[in-house]
């Protein structure tokens, strides 16, 4: 394995020779790292930029194939059948210590056993950028920023003329998709109105180790609607209300290996934000509230399979509640102060029931399944000082069932040039117990939340006019009071505070112009992951490589034309510990490949390869991945 690390690489390196230095990447700003505008030479952070130019580029995939590609992220069930569990892992971290963020808000279905929320339900069409920080951010964005943020920014009004734009693909697996949007400006009033409609015949999602059992073929049928509506009150004073509702259908099977005819999953999702701004002269004041409401109606009618059940159906409702008020003030030019107080509430509704031979099972969990969190945070930020950039922070946390947690963040950073900068991250982070693991029937009301400290070191650089970029990071992580579950020797099981988790690694990310026809983006990146139980030290970063590297080479060899070939590398990993088969999962790797044509100023044309190899792989034992599948597309603005 050691020295498959080492050819890919010196392939990594040596692909920088070849590159010419007259490409695109920029110093781009950031919000997500502050909570206000920022470039990324100004702060020690790490974060990645996904901009509206590689979303459209990706036209056809889903976000989680699209976050895929990028360094540190691991998304099992990206390349699955549409509407699978979707487990994204950042930097080797379990789910759950990625926080997601939608235009700044925290999301999160309650009703999962532990923190998460379905990407399946965001449309890449609805989104305009996605920033990704890494690294422990619970000071600044709270509860489950173990590992790090995804902040999807989503489409605004403009103040410029009405446009319009659609897009129409398809593709393998009878996957036909359409999104049409509208937006423009009415005065003081900006629009942005999209809607997504996706429908897929699909594949079965369960692998027939056979190859005669004639598994159907699991569908997929979803619609999407999003509106973002902003208003100008005078120059300094704005409004922005956002609303996103997405409803799927998709078929389910009944485990590893194990086809089921007539087992669905009805998915909806409801989400709600308005938010104030105010920006003055040397100081900003934001005041955002949102709602959040997830639905899933899983129905089982078992006759196909003759299971244990022969009937069973789980009803599973989460509702979130967000409110946050925090403003920024410059005390002085190079010294700024972020101060903030946000509210977290949050409660499910589940019913779940089973008819089988034994007769009528339930269970149920609602009422009193909710909690509360308040925080209150503030962060000092030097900028330029003599070439040095610091940010020092503080959170308070008070949650309604554990009580009380802090956390803390120091990220130094110096500009050694214009060009190039060095940085040091510590900070801490906490994920506190989801309200399945506190009022379920193994539900523990004395867990206490996970906390985590975070180290990094690294630098980053630009070259040629910031046009060629190179970061290399080192990371460390610990976390204390994992929560697991447990089961004693009287067979009573409940979950509790026992485990630590250690994990570090690194992160090579480079872009590269190649002339002035194009760009080559590479990364690669290393993780192992040590958990200590009882003093016995496990590896455990199940169905989780150890080593990923992604090369795209984006290209446009005359005008209009645009190829860009995909070399995807996934190194060994642990199999999950219940599932079947070798203890370790062999390596894989995909090559794909893109090409698009702007025929005219409103329409270009796109074609889409993945797999074109046709490997066959599984990211979890049992279930199967896309082989060589393609996507064919139009799209259209006005």
């Amino acid at each position: 394995m050691k020295k498959k690390i080492f050819i890919v690489a010196a392939v990594f390196f040596s692909s920088q020779s070849f590159a010419q230095q007259d490409s695109t990447t920029m110093d781009e700003v950031v919000v997500t790292a502050t909570k206000t505008a920022l470039k990324q030479s100004q702060t020690g952070k790490v974060v990645t930029i996904i901009n509206q130019a590689m979303l459209q580029s990706n036209a056809g995939k889903t976000l989680t194939e699209i976050l895929n590609y990028q360094a540190g992220i691991f998304v099992n069930g990206a390349s699955s059948n549409l509407g699978s569990n979707q487990d994204y892992y950042l930097r080797g971290a379990s789910t759950g210590n990625t926080l997601i963020l939608l235009d700044g808000i925290p999301v999160a279905d309650p009703s999962y056993i532990s923190s998460y929320f379905d990407l399946n339900n965001i449309s890449p069409s609805q989104v305009e950028r996605i920033e990704i920080l890494k690294g422990a951010q619970s000071t600044l964005w709270g509860s489950d920023a173990v590992a790090g943020v995804i902040n999807i920014i989503t489409k605004q009004g403009t103040r410029k003329i009405t446009r319009s734009n659609a897009m129409v693909t398809y593709g393998s697996y009878h996957t036909f998709r359409a999104n049409a949007g509208l937006s423009g400006s009415i005065k003081g009033l900006t629009y942005n109105m999209q809607y997504g409609h996706v429908n897929s015949k699909g594949f079965s999602s369960a692998f027939d180790s056979t190859g005669y059992a004639n598994f159907e073929n699991d569908k997929f049928i979803q619609n999407n609607i999003q509106a973002n509506l902003g208003y100008r009150f005078n120059s300094t004073l704005t409004a922005r209300y956002m609303t996103n509702y997405g409803k799927y259908n998709t078929g389910l099977d009944a485990g590893a290996f194990a086809d089921d005819a007539d087992y669905n999953n009805i998915n909806s999702n409801l989400m709600n934000s308005l938010v104030f701004s105010y920006k003055g002269k040397h100081s900003s004041l934001n005041f955002s509230n949102s709602y959040n409401n997830s639905k899933r109606l899983l129905t089982d009618d078992s006759a196909s399979i003759g299971g244990f059940a022969k009937f069973a159906q789980g009803n599973y409702k989460g509702y979130s509640f967000v409110s946050e008020l925090y403003g920024n003030v410059a005390l002085t030019k190079k010294i700024s102060l972020l101060g903030g107080v946000q509210r977290l509430a949050n409660k499910t509704d589940q019913f779940y029931s089973n008819i089988s031979s034994y007769g009528l099972y339930t269970t149920a969990l609602g009422d009193t399944a909710k909690t509360t969190n308040y925080a209150a945070y503030a962060s000092f930020t030097l900028l330029n000082f003599n070439h040095f950039n610091a940010e020092l922070g503080l959170r308070y946390n008070n949650h309604s069932v554990y009580g009380n947690n802090m956390t803390w963040s120091f990220n130094p950073s110096y500009n050694i040039d214009e060009n190039t900068r060095v940085f040091i991250n510590l900070s801490s982070a906490y994920r506190v117990p989801s309200l399945y693991q506190l009022y379920s029937e193994y539900g523990n009301k004395e867990l206490q939340p996970e906390k985590s400290n975070n180290y990094e070191i690294g630098i980053q650089s630009l070259a040629n006019s910031k046009k060629n970029s190179l970061r290399l990071v080192a990371f460390k992580r610990d976390i204390k009071n994992v929560i697991v579950f447990y089961t004693d020797l009287n067979y009573v099981s409940q979950y509790i505070n026992r485990d630590e988790q250690h994990d570090y690694g690194f992160e090579i990310e480079s872009s590269l112009a190649i002339r002035k026809i194009g760009k080559l983006v590479t990364n690669l990146t290393y993780i192992e992951g040590v958990g200590n139980d009882q003093q016995k030290k496990i590896k455990n970063l199940y169905r989780r490589p150890n080593f990923t590297f992604n090369s795209t080479l984006t290209i446009e060899p005359i005008k209009g034309l645009t190829l860009m070939p995909n070399f995807r590398f996934v190194g060994a990993r642990l199999k999950g510990e219940y599932d079947s088969g070798p203890a370790t999962m062999p390596q894989y790797y995909t090559i794909d490949f893109s090409a698009g044509y702007q025929f005219s100023k409103n329409f270009r044309f796109f074609a889409d390869c993945r797999n074109i190899t046709n490997q066959q792989y599984f990211d979890i034992p049992g279930y199967n991945n896309r082989m060589v599948n393609y996507t064919f597309g139009l799209v259209a603005q006005f």
